[in-house]
């Protein structure tokens, strides 16, 4: 009778989701005041310019305040708001909601005083209140993952492991980075284009564009997959890059605006290149991109869409100098293809996360161990892993290798997948 019940509980409803749920938002209240990166504080300066006030605009905001003020002496004006519009409204917008509970000269305070952040006797509320509304989205992208399997097992499983892999946690709740939020509109694209709403799900891809420009590149394996003639594809992709173009289109005359967001950060993935002369290379990233889109546009096989998002993320791991947070953009399609395949390729995926997390390590202090730094200030001094390992041997050349494998796992993934669906 008990059983039978329990089939009948809807899922989010019973013990065991609401035990999970309750552990892991436990887990992420005890990180977020205690942890801390130097990226948060770039991302609340632009909350307080919109929020405090009213600026809507962070780019000439920035570029436009005088050389003495403080921010422009103590942090500079070129490394800070250097993504999207909507990323900043967005970012505003949590401030202001969190705003009667934060103290209003927390961020002007710190302009002049960030060796001193330290001793600020509401550091760990700020801190708490800057990551909370990560919650919400972290949660939601909990359930859009059960959302993408009919299987009550299926759905748990990957309502636990996005609630308890590493990613998840460290990336909003430990950085305090806002990868969360393209990552959390890409996967509700793929929730949408398993419903057959093809146009909602380009039109997500678009909206998670406009927080970082990365999901631009999913783009075309949605509209590939979804349609078979040229000009239903081509609407899709028009459907995708409206929202960015939209956000960004204010903007556009803004000199601060484009020297900021299409800065070289933003073409990370063309720094490797083979070089055909002294002055013209071929880009791998463009190469193995155009191989995967044409075959994609030319298959007739049902590939997942999730296929075709998984190979263009691991190719940018693979050919780019990546940060550690870029890594939660693929962390829910590998949750994905580990569900769906019954834990088929879990030595590879178990590969690709050991090469991501062993390279992080090698990262400043910052990205790791220094985190914790407003319970352990002295962590801001920490000695990196590498300058430890380095005294032994060559770490370049050590972190170059581990970065081979995970580029050679990630292609061996790749191909397999692909290579399965055709057998099938």
């Amino acid at each position: 009778m008990d059983k039978l019940k329990e089939k009948t509980i809807p899922f989010w409803k019973t013990k065991k989701i609401i035990f999970i749920i309750i552990t892991a938002v436990l887990i992420r209240l005890l990180l977020m005041p205690i942890t801390l990166h130097p990226d948060l504080l770039g991302h609340s300066f632009s909350a307080y310019f919109l929020a405090y006030e009213g600026k809507i605009n962070p780019y000439d905001t920035l570029s436009g305040l005088p050389a003495n003020h403080p921010l422009v002496k103590n942090f500079g004006v070129g490394d800070i708001f250097i993504y999207p519009p909507l990323t900043y409204y967005t970012l505003g917008l949590f401030r202001f909601i969190v705003k009667p509970f934060i103290d209003p000269n927390f961020i002007p305070w710190l302009w002049s005083n960030l060796d001193k952040i330290h001793q600020y006797p509401g550091l760990f509320a700020n801190l708490f209140l800057f990551k909370l509304p990560y919650l919400f989205f972290d949660v939601g992208l909990a359930f859009i993952m059960a959302g993408l399997f009919h299987d009550k097992k299926k759905k748990q499983l990957a309502f636990t492991l996005w609630l308890f892999n590493p990613l998840s946690i460290y990336v909003p709740y430990m950085i305090g980075q806002l990868d969360l939020l393209p990552t959390f509109f890409s996967v509700l694209g793929i929730y949408f284009f398993q419903k057959r709403k093809f146009n909602w799900s380009a039109f997500l891809i678009g909206i998670a564009t406009s927080y970082k420009m990365y999901p631009l590149f999913l783009l075309f394996p949605l509209a590939f997959l979804a349609k078979d003639k040229f000009w239903e594809r081509i609407k899709l992709i028009v459907i995708g890059v409206l929202p960015f173009v939209f956000f960004i289109a204010p903007y556009l005359n803004s000199p601060s605006f484009r020297n900021m967001v299409f800065s070289p950060k933003s073409q990370k993935m063309l720094y490797m290149g083979w070089p055909l002369s002294g002055a013209e290379v071929v880009f791998p990233f463009l190469l193995i991109l155009v191989l995967i889109y044409y075959y994609l546009y030319y298959t007739r096989k049902k590939i997942p869409v999730v296929f075709g998002f998984l190979s263009v993320l691991l190719l940018i791991y693979s050919v780019t100098h990546f940060h550690p947070q870029w890594f939660l953009w693929v962390t829910p399609f590998l949750i994905w293809e580990l569900v769906e395949n019954n834990f088929k390729h879990w030595v590879i995926i178990l590969s690709i996360f050991l090469c991501w997390l062993t390279i992080t390590l090698f990262f400043e202090p910052s990205l790791s161990y220094g985190l914790f730094n407003p319970i352990f200030p002295w962590l801001d001094k920490a000695v990196g892993l590498s300058d430890i390992v380095g005294k032994y041997t060559n770490v370049f050349q050590l972190k170059s290798m581990i970065r081979s494998v995970l580029a050679g796992s990630s292609l061996f993934l790749i191909i397999d997948l692909f290579r399965e669906k055709n057998e099938a």
